[in-house]
């Protein structure tokens, strides 16, 4: 069975955030307190209920939330980012814009957005740097928050964080045929922050002494590239930052030059090990490559159990494909070779089999996508555990008149129906012909959303919890599809059928 088609188809602000303690128990409690930093404090220390390993929007009331967007690059006239703040609301917002970068001061700007629009405010700011990363704070708990760069390579958007973390992890890597990753590492206090960086090839766990206590200056980013760190054509490469001081956020900038991989990415990494990820948009076709890349960075090896879904019998009738993933390692699963996978398209949950102990694993999706003799490289990290929702958010919009702008994976043994509606002058109003799309007990709809619709923000509710991705146009005449996923609102709230 393939997808089904339509017929045309928490948070905090800076200044509340964690206190680094004493010890690495203190940050794991996630105790919030009043910061004071070269950035003034906005409203009073409020927790927030969302521990969840993504960004998210809170269902909850809250006086201020703040957006940590992972970087753009800064010193390339031929690469343009923004970032775009949407605004749901009946009313306006009003948003602090601080951007960082490498040697120079923060630069801060006010910005308004009116009701029910978007803003779209420069990523860069003028700062001439090799990455320039933005946080965005907000007064009150309405407002979204993304990052889009527009590269030669292929046009994506970016996930920006809700909160730094003192961990985080990447487990797709490549510099393969000389292509350039880049992890950047962005701290956005006034203190500096102490890391320790390790990565893992196809051959073995390197800790080099050089990234071991590594200072992160404050208010600053620092940029590392992975082939000056002695991780050079290297195709599998797996990354983790661990902070024994303070905390940071941490992107992956990828671009994709040969050997089976073409194209751009900036990505968020994940900010917790999870044991569960989802992936919306799965396929097996002819010409295509997927590819599951697992990294478990704990010193226990881990059973996982990789299950497929369509809605269909062919799929959800195979057994869940079971996976051992050592400690320390990186482990690669080509869905191809699945016995049995029938070909077309399918949802993807990986689950830890483990029990007894809580860790987990990162696992991100790599597809190339080929088209003649060209192709396109999307990657994705997937939907961790508790990430499942009834409603999600696309602050930046879609790619309107793609066939495939919207996967929607429900993973629960009941039939749901999708509604997706735009964001204008009239309020949050559903799309003609976009309501009440079923989605089958696990099983996967894609919705193409119509062309010549107006670059506002989308929402999506659905009448059981789901994973909602989006499939982007990377510009620039460029094939296959950039991949990323849609804001959750969490705690999912109640939508009636």
């Amino acid at each position: 069975m393939t997808r089904q088609r339509p017929s045309w188809v928490s948070h905090m602000t800076l200044r509340q955030l964690i206190l680094l303690a004493a010890s690495v128990s203190a940050v794991l409690a996630l105790i919030f307190v009043d910061r004071r930093s070269t950035v003034e404090p906005i409203g009073e220390v409020e927790e927030t209920t969302q521990e969840v390993a993504m960004p998210s929007v809170s269902s909850a009331d809250m006086l201020a939330t703040s957006w940590f967007c992972p970087g753009v690059p800064g010193n390339d006239d031929g690469i343009n980012s923004a970032i775009a703040i949407a605004n749901p609301s009946d009313a306006e917002i009003s948003a602090t814009v601080t951007l960082l970068s490498s040697g120079q001061a923060p630069v801060s700007s006010s910005v308004s957005v009116p009701a029910r629009s978007k803003t779209f405010v420069d990523a860069r700011g003028g700062i001439s740097s090799t990455f320039v990363s933005a946080l965005v704070e907000i007064l009150g708990s309405v407002g979204t928050v993304e990052q889009l760069i527009s590269h030669p390579a292929g046009s994506v958007v970016t996930l920006c964080a809700n909160r730094p973390s003192a961990e985080w992890y990447f487990a797709d890597g490549f510099t393969g045929a000389d292509s350039i990753e880049q992890i950047v590492l962005t701290n956005p206090f006034s203190d500096a922050t102490v890391v320790d960086i390790s990565f893992v090839t196809s051959e073995t766990e390197r800790t080099p002494a050089n990234l071991q206590g590594f200072v992160i200056p404050p208010q600053s980013v620092i940029t590392l590239s992975m082939d000056e760190q002695g991780a050079r054509n290297e195709p599998v490469l797996a990354v983790s930052v661990r902070a024994s001081s303070g905390m940071l956020v941490a992107g992956r900038s990828q671009h994709y030059l040969g050997q089976g991989r073409l194209g751009y990415s900036m990505s968020l990494g994940a900010s917790a090990l999870s044991t569960q990820w989802s992936f919306p948009d799965g396929e097996k076709v002819d010409g295509n490559s997927e590819q599951l890349v697992i990294y478990n960075p704990t010193k226990i090896d881990r059973s996982l159990s990789v299950v497929f879904i369509n809605g269909s019998d062919s799929a959800n009738s195979l057994e869940p494909a079971v996976v051992t993933a050592p400690a320390g390692r990186v482990t690669l699963l080509n869905t191809a070779n699945i016995p049995g996978l029938p070909a077309g398209y399918y949802g993807i949950v990986i689950s830890t089999n483990d029990l007894v102990d809580e860790g987990g694993v990162v696992v991100e999706q790599v597809v190339n996508r080929r088209i003649g003799n060209s192709v396109g490289t999307s990657v994705l990290l997937g939907a961790p555990t508790g990430a499942a929702s009834t409603v999600w958010s696309a602050p930046s919009g879609v790619s309107a008149g793609l066939a495939d702008s919207l996967v929607v994976l429900n993973a629960t043994p009941v039939e749901g129906f999708v509604t997706v509606s735009q964001v204008g002058p009239a309020g949050t109003v559903a799309l003609s012909g976009l309501e009440s799309i079923p989605v089958p007990a696990s099983g996967v709809v894609v919705v193409a959303v119509p062309a010549g619709l107006p670059q506002s923000e989308i929402v999506i509710q659905s009448t059981v919890q789901v994973v909602v991705q989006r499939l982007l146009s990377r510009g620039n005449d460029l094939v296959g599809r950039a991949a990323v996923l849609a804001l959750p609102h969490l705690p999912s709230p109640d939508v009636g059928k």
